[in-house]
């Protein structure tokens, strides 16, 4: 009874909710043409294009379809085009940045021409689906919340009940099957209350079957799918229909009649092609057949075509893995079972570790809410203090006051007696003082706290900042390499590589930064040959030089090592080397070091020929995020990062004032042998 409650939920998770669709159908189902009212030559190509939807020709036909509907003043057919570009990165499934780019343009085209329903379509269907085919349940779950909100303040009712769909889709994958009901019920009776478009009513139907299934309601879930039968469209959603009618069977183990859906659906994916790419469904269901039907070199040869055909993926993997040691069992091949099972728990094991990375990658956005709301607090704070302060002053004033009346006012004999009950006084509001004093003391330790958690939390998701950020720039160089032939595109990847290159040394800025601002002092107990550690960096700054600049090294000794930081170092003179590099049109760049023993100190120093830095402006180089020409590349962090560090290893960073044919910085640091 478990394996069977595993297999229905892997077909819950592989339901996908279906889209624009478009060939007409015999029988009950409906003319989308004219249902639409749809152009004949329009339509006829937009055939086309949905019978292409996974190649890449399907953005060539897609803008041609745009083109034909702006010749026509069909604004409907513009977006169902733009819709169809972002179809084709949606149904791929891996290009995040592609899909949220052209949702973004649909959602800006659907305002200006005033059509909501695509709006929202795109929204709900589109974005939210990802994350949650991307297991981003958690983002999933804000953005439908967030739709929710925006479609009742327009009491758009399909944006309601779109809410409602993707909100029964998020709680079926955290299977939360009952409040996947409520939302699915929810989402029916919106749409045949306020008599909104039925196109996608058997995929609500169908779904909800399949939810009723999971709670054990048959009888539920077959009224739904006769429900969902009486309402097709197109071939797909009857397509989908007889999977399901098959899906219901093989729950009720009524097996002949869930073989007939299933060649009716086979027959159907035979002759339609816009079919095909919805067949990984109904492999699932055949291989459950042919398991619960003890048929199982059929079910195991199902189930690797159906990896092979459709890939593979983390979740694809495992519930394969549980699949194939369940029908081993079934074979009575214990050892091949037991092998299989513990793969499986491997890879739940991994799974676990992954989904806490996702569901930590999910809240790093929500964290910077909350990070702003915790400035606001200190900024409250800090006005709290201040208002203490001022009422300190206050009440010590007006008791100066009440001391100097009663010496004035009143008799000796009652001088005692009034300045006891001063003193009385006094005492409490010292005893207040002191209670005030440390609550701020708490509320100080709570922000600096707060401030540590921030920190570290900032350091502990560097990896998971990066790797992204150094996968955009390996594929944007895969990309340049690729299309070489192709000047344009070569551009476009170079600009990607390179701004993403600058998005990572922005992030490694801020990073280190933040660890500066954390640390008093930096370790310095390393012995280094610093020629060379000049030397890797001039040989590192090489390929950044413009045509006509000289780059020379003048070593003091051949040899010289001491007791530092290499890292570091390193780290202010590739600043100071880039900086140069940047700013140097023609002439040299210079590095060189001196040692002064009497001193106990060794001075570097990086000159260039460059355009200099103006008397007024040579300490607000140092400054976080200034930069004196904003057209030129940078954080605008590397020098103030620079100096923190020269500082915190008990060393200088500055301008040097007297040098007047470009820029010459001077990094002085101990000497310690």
């Amino acid at each position: 009874m478990k394996t069977k409650r595993t297999s229905l939920h892997i077909l819950t998770v592989l339901l996908c909710l279906t889209t624009l669709c478009s060939l007409p159908m015999r029988g009950q189902q409906r003319d989308t043409q004219k249902e639409y009212n749809v152009d004949s030559t329009l339509y006829v190509y937009y055939l086309r294009c949905k019978a292409e939807m996974s190649s890449p020709i399907i953005m060539q036909m897609s803008d041609t379809l745009f083109q034909m509907a702006v010749q026509r003043n069909d604004q409907r057919m513009q977006a169902v085009a733009l819709c169809n570009k972002l179809d084709f990165y949606y149904f791929q499934g891996t290009q995040g940045d592609s899909i949220s780019h052209y949702v973004d343009v649909v959602k800006d085209f659907a305002r200006k021409t005033h059509q909501p329903k695509y709006y929202y379509f795109v929204w709900s269907k589109r974005l939210i689906n990802f994350h949650i085919k991307q297991y981003q349940y958690n983002i999933a779950l804000y953005e439908a919340n967030k739709m929710m909100k925006e479609a009742e303040q327009e009491k758009y009712m399909d944006g309601i009940a779109g809410a409602y769909n993707v909100l029964s889709t998020i709680y079926q994958c955290k299977r939360l099957f009952n409040l996947a009901v409520d939302n699915k019920k929810k989402e029916i009776e919106i749409i045949l209350k306020y008599g909104l478009d039925t196109y996608n009513l058997t995929t609500s139907y169908s779904v909800l079957a399949n939810l009723y299934c999971e709670l054990g309601e048959t009888e539920k879930a077959y009224e739904s799918l006769q429900k969902s039968a009486s309402c097709l469209y197109s071939s797909t959603q009857e397509f989908y229909n007889y999977v399901r009618f098959a899906q219901y069977y093989l729950v009720v183990e009524d097996f002949s009649k869930a073989w007939k859906y299933l060649e009716k659906a086979k027959h159907l994916s035979d002759t339609k092609k816009e079919v095909r790419k919805n067949l990984q469904e109904y492999y699932e269901v055949l291989k459950r057949y042919y398991t619960q039907t003890k048929q199982y070199e059929k079910a195991l040869k199902t189930l690797n075509y159906s990896l092979s055909t459709f890939g593979k993926n983390r979740k694809n993997n495992m519930d394969a893995t549980l699949n194939r040691a369940s029908i081993y069992y079934y074979m009575g091949d214990m050892v091949n079972a037991a092998r299989y099972f513990m793969e499986y728990y491997q890879l739940n094991d991994s799974a676990q570790i992954h989904n806490e990375d996702i569901t930590l990658g999910e809240f790093s956005a929500m964290l910077g809410v909350e990070g702003l709301k915790l400035e606001k607090s200190e900024l409250q704070q800090q006005m709290q203090q201040r208002d203490l302060v001022n009422k300190q002053r206050i009440i010590i004033f007006l008791i100066a006051l009440l001391t100097l009346g009663l010496i004035i006012f009143y008799r000796e004999h009652l001088l005692n007696g009034r300045l006891r009950i001063s003193q009385k006084q006094l005492s409490e509001k010292n005893n207040e003082l002191l209670l005030s004093q440390e609550a701020l003391k708490y509320a100080k330790e709570q922000a600096e706290d707060g401030s540590r958690m921030k920190s570290e939390f900032i350091q502990n998701m560097s990896h998971e900042i990066r790797t992204p950020l150094n996968s955009i720039v390996g594929f944007s160089q895969i990309l340049s390499s690729y299309f070489s032939d192709n000047d344009d595109t070569k551009e476009y990847a170079h600009i990607i590589e390179q701004n993403s290159t600058n998005l990572l040394q922005l992030v490694n800025d801020v990073l280190d930064l933040s660890y500066l601002d954390g640390e008093r002092d930096i370790p310095t107990q390393t012995i280094a040959d610093i020629t060379g550690v000049c030397q890797t960096c001039i040989d590192q700054i090489r390929f950044k030089l413009k045509p006509d600049v000289q780059l020379t090294f003048i070593p003091e000794r051949e040899n010289f090592t001491m007791q530092t930081n290499p890292d570091r170092i390193s780290q202010i003179l590739m600043n100071l080397l880039q900086n140069a590099a940047k700013f140097t049109q023609e002439g040299s760049i210079t590095l060189t070091y001196h040692i002064r023993e009497e001193e106990k100190k060794i001075l570097f120093s990086v000159a260039d020929t460059g355009i200099g830095i103006p008397a007024d402006k040579q300490e607000a180089v140092f400054e976080r995020f200034t930069k004196l020409d904003t057209f030129v590349p940078g954080t605008g962090l590397g020098l103030s990062i620079s100096r923190m560090i020269a500082e915190k290893m008990g060393g200088t960073l500055v301008v040097d004032s007297t040098y007047t044919t470009g820029c010459r910085f001077v990094l002085t640091l101990p000497l310690k042998e």
